[in-house]
């Protein structure tokens, strides 16, 4: 397959040879140019200048004498003499979104050379319009007429209202922008081909060359129409038009709407080129359809590796294009391996890189410094995720991650500046900034200096690293033009608002790949495709909405006016789109056009117009294909842990005069789930720490018991009387003490000597905690007198088993008091909590969905108690469960109690020990037997608060 372009180049060189120095050539984009210079280089035979060969922009700059200003510049300049024109103070990033409209329109309107006055004129009176636009087409006047009608002046709406004043100032604004700009030789790239094409016209400005050679153009703009007509006149010019019959010759047909105008003004020289190519080629043209987005990334890898078995096509003559250029990244990670060299001609959006994610969080870490009582604290939010981002991590991953930890373990909600020292670079980034001016440069420093700790020797530094450096390069250099551009208009802004553009410029930045253009597979976006051919094509997202991209037109400029002044509208961009695409096919051999089926938010998942064309319209011979993927949702097998050498060492540290002691809780969870206890307890898998901004119900348990163990604790081994809890219950400065020494030490874990603040949700918790501490003092009355013999006191037995083995079981016992000649043995619980067992086999159930697990723990305690004290009393088990507290017949003793049967209290532990003690033993028996392996509860149910609940894909 000879190209479009290599016959063009071949047919130039042929007709001008030598001359061919002095001629100009102009492209629509820069890559149709490149490749023009290369196939003329493989048909040159001696030296030869090569001819100067422009964009249809470079060529209008070349010959202006005004230079291009930047968007962020215009924007600027423009903002200043809105506020000037409509005596407004509307903030600039109020007025940045439609700022950047009214430039568009600006742009198109001289691009299109449009009559400003004219067109920002208030038509009301019907009359006027056809007095004024004689010198339009009767269409362009109805379309004009069709938007003003209305607007009766008798009847304007507040909307109306607004807009007329609007808009009988914007030719003031527009005049102001260009005599501002042209003072200063600068322009927005529609005012300097305006500007140009009146130069050209006046005689002011000329064109130096033999030939001026357009190639490959479809739509132009009013100012390009002019430049073409002035230098056709001049007999300079020569004109080369890409297309195919199949649209052109069809009236309807949308992909030949410009063309036709095209050919028919400005007629091509005689030429040997074929414009059939659609009828005459067998194209395989192939419809993928796929379930996913990234699913067609996927896919193409299995497309481009088959594409590359075939020898007789070189890896340039393929295509990968991408309607949607967000599937970049997802598309380079799935490029076989086979692929030697990749050329990307597109950009990367930044506001996707990790640097645009370190600005955003180092903002949101500003906006939430505070200074309280003088000293500066940041949200945990913010300083976690920074010193966790991938950048400060590697400037000192030892300091982020102590410092993490250090947040985490002591529950930091505010962490005090103070306390991010220990590295330069962490020290200046979490520095409180309240000027924008200063914002700016801390940026610029912050960027600079993770630069700098990223830079290597050059055969050290990895393709990522090089791309890491680009991204903050390019932001960097962003940040330092609007910084400039700050300081030479002199406009004020606010903090908020710099951190409002700043976002904007991020999500409009792209930062350009650089690549050997000329070599390797080649990946596109649908513009970067126009003049170029490709043997093998992949075209990504051929959705309707992404090829042709939909949605509204950014203008301030309404449809009708446009149409009638003749800028683009709407439906110039369909047919531009439908130009795009038949162009890039019309000389493939194999064609894959993949799309997305799935439907979810904007996403239609339907196929693009363009496929419903080629499959009812076209002669192509089309194949469709559904590719499936083999995903079967098989049952989660269950998962068994044998117990192997290591895990029966570990179990042996359990025993004896080792180091190690189940807990109560730890049984508890055994006879709930063996293989949670393994995961927990013989693995040592523990969640991650975090900052627990509000209390949990674990925490909200200790905050109790710390509490009432403070308020407690001046009484053991003494005999408490109601009169005593009275006066401890109407001293409340002493409950609130003991409350905040509790918040301190177990939720802040501060020193001593710090004062904690509580607020929030955290001040509600206070409170409730204050109504459950003066409860149980009330409560405690009703079993007064009594003696406390001990609170939250560390108990420690060993159970016997087979093998001259002693299990070691530890515990605290929340509070042990005598009452009437009896020891209670008593337990706090904050959750459920019941008082009714069947019997002990009923404890030792496993799975048992009402296996009492209190129950359970406080016999336990009982064992315990009696082990160590060897106490002749009767020991009586029982819980102090809050969610009763205020329940008028609250109890706490612990009692059997089957089916409809009296309950039976347990009012001495040891009519129950025997038959404890042995299903203890039992249960420790299975434990450590080598045979039986820990497995998975079968009751699905239990596994819903579960922490292990995804590895056993339940």
């Amino acid at each position: 397959m000879n190209s479009f372009l290599q016959q063009i180049t071949k047919e130039l060189y042929s007709k001008y040879t030598n001359d061919l120095s002095d001629c100009i050539l102009v492209f629509p984009n820069r890559r149709a140019g490149l490749f023009f210079s290369k196939y003329l280089n493989e048909l040159v035979e001696q030296p030869l200048w090569a001819p100067r060969v422009f964009t249809i922009s470079e060529f209008f700059r070349s010959l202006s004498n005004l230079q291009i200003e930047d968007n962020l510049g215009l924007l600027f300049r423009l903002y200043k003499i809105y506020v000037k024109r409509m005596k407004v103070s509307e903030s600039f990033d109020e007025f940045y979104h439609w700022g950047e409209m009214l430039l568009g329109d600006f742009d198109d309107l001289d691009k299109y050379r449009v009559n400003a006055e004219h067109l920002f004129q208030n038509l009301a009176d019907e009359k006027e319009i056809e007095n004024l636009f004689d010198y339009l087409t009767d269409e362009q006047v109805e379309a004009i007429q069709a938007f003003w009608s209305s607007f009766k002046p008798e009847k304007y709406s507040e909307h109306q209202k607004e807009f007329v004043n609007l808009w009988e100032n914007l030719f003031g604004i527009y005049k102001d922008l260009r005599e501002e700009l042209k003072a200063e030789k600068l322009a927005y790239e529609g005012m300097a081909s305006r500007n140009l094409i009146d130069g050209l016209e006046s005689g002011e400005i000329q064109i130096d060359a033999k030939k001026v050679i357009f190639v490959g153009f479809n739509a132009l703009n009013k100012c390009e129409i002019d430049l073409f007509e002035f230098i056709k006149k001049k007999e300079l010019a020569e004109f080369y038009w890409d297309y195919d019959e199949s649209y052109l010759k069809n009236p309807y047909h949308e992909a030949g709407l410009f063309m036709r105008d095209n050919v028919r003004r400005f007629p091509a020289p005689k030429t040997e080129l074929s414009f059939s190519n659609i009828k005459e080629n067998s194209a395989k043209v192939e419809f993928v359809s796929l379930s996913s987005e990234v699913g067609q990334a996927k896919y193409a890898h299995s497309v481009v590796q088959a594409f590359c078995q075939d020898e007789d096509v070189a890896p340039e003559e393929t295509a990968i294009v991408l309607a949607d250029e967000e599937l970049l990244l997802p598309v380079l990670h799935s490029i076989p391996e086979v692929v030697e060299n990749v050329n990307v001609t597109m950009g990367y959006p930044a506001k996707n890189t990790p640097v645009a994610s370190l600005l955003r969080l180092v903002i949101d870490m500003q906006k939430s410094s505070r200074k309280i009582g003088g000293e500066v604290e940041f949200h945990h939010k913010e300083v976690l995720a920074l010193l966790n981002h991938q950048y400060l991590n590697s400037v000192n991953p030892e300091l982020a991650h102590e410092l993490t930890q250090n947040i985490l373990t002591t529950n930091k909600i505010k962490v005090p500046q103070k306390l991010l020292t220990g590295d330069e670079v962490i020290e200046k980034l979490f520095t409180p900034v309240k000027d924008v001016n200063q914002f700016a440069m801390y940026l610029l420093n912050l960027l600079q200096n993770v630069y700098q700790r990223l830079e290597t020797k050059e055969e050290e530094k990895s393709l990522v690293d090089k791309i890491e450096q680009e991204y903050i390069y390019h932001l960097f250099l962003a940040i330092k033009r609007l910084k400039a551009l700050l300081d030479q208009h002199e406009i004020e802004v606010k903090q908020d608002t710099f951190y409002k553009i700043l976002e904007k410029m991020i999500q409009t930045l792209s930062i350009p790949f650089e690549g050997e253009p000329l070599a390797g597979l080649q990946v596109m976006g649908i513009l970067e495709t126009r003049l170029l051919d490709f043997k093998k094509l992949v075209v990504l997202s051929m959705n309707e909405g992404k090829l042709p991209k939909t949605g509204t037109a950014n203008s301030f400029i309404p449809y009708h006016l446009r149409k009638g002044f003749g800028m683009p509208t709407i439906d110039h961009q369909d047919a531009i789109f439908a130009y795009y695409f038949y162009r890039l096919i019309q000389r493939a051999d194999d064609i894959k056009l993949l799309y997305s089926t799935q439907s979810d938010g904007i996403r239609t998942g339907e196929m693009s117009r363009f496929l419903y064309q080629l499959k009812y319209e076209s002669d192509f011979d089309i194949e469709e294909s559904s590719p499936g993927y083999d995903i079967s949702l098989k049952e989660a097998k269950p998962i068994s842990v044998e117990k192997n050498e290591r895990i029966l060492n570990c179990l042996a540290e359990y025993c004896g005069d080792q180091f190690r002691s189940f807990s109560p809780s730890a049984l508890n969870t055994y006879l709930a789930c063996p293989l949670s206890f393994y995961f927990k307890y013989i693995a040592g898998l523990k969640e991650p720490d975090q900052v627990l901004e509000e209390i949990d119900p674990p925490t909200f348990g200790n905050l109790f018991h710390n509490t009432l163990e403070d308020l407690y604790k001046p009484f053991v081994g003494k005999t408490l009387e109601r009169e005593d809890l009275e006066i401890i219950r109407k001293d409340k400065d002493l409950i609130e003490a003991k409350l905040k020494t509790a918040f301190r030490d177990t939720y802040f874990k501060t020193p001593k000597d710090k004062e904690v603040q509580i607020s929030g949700r955290n001040l509600l918790i206070f409170d409730i905690l204050k109504k459950y501490i003066d409860r149980i003092l009330v409560l405690d009355q009703q079993f007064a007198p009594f003696q406390i013999l001990s609170l939250e006191d560390e108990y420690r037995i060993q159970i016997p088993i087979s093998g001259n083995r002693k299990v070691n079981i530890k515990g605290l016992i929340d509070r042990v008091d005598r009452a009437n000649d009896t020891i209670r043995i008593l337990d706090y619980k904050t959750g459920k909590a019941d008082l009714f067992f069947k019997d002990i086999e009923s404890l030792f159930e496993k799975e048992g969905k009402n296996r009492n697990k209190a129950a359970f723990q406080t016999l336990l305690y009982c064992l315990f108690y009696e082990d160590k004290t060897k106490a002749a009393e009767a020991i009586s088990p029982g819980v102090y469960s809050l969610k009763e507290f205020f329940n008028n017949k609250f109890a706490c003793m612990l009692a059997r109690k089957e089916g409809r049967a009296k309950p039976e209290p347990v009012d001495d532990y040891r009519v129950y020990k025997e038959e404890f003690t042995k299903a203890l033993q039992e249960m420790f028996e299975e434990i450590f037997d080598p045979k039986v392996p820990f497995t998975q509860v079968e009751n699905q149910d239990a596994c819903r608060t579960c922490l292990y609940a995804e590895i056993c894909h339940r």
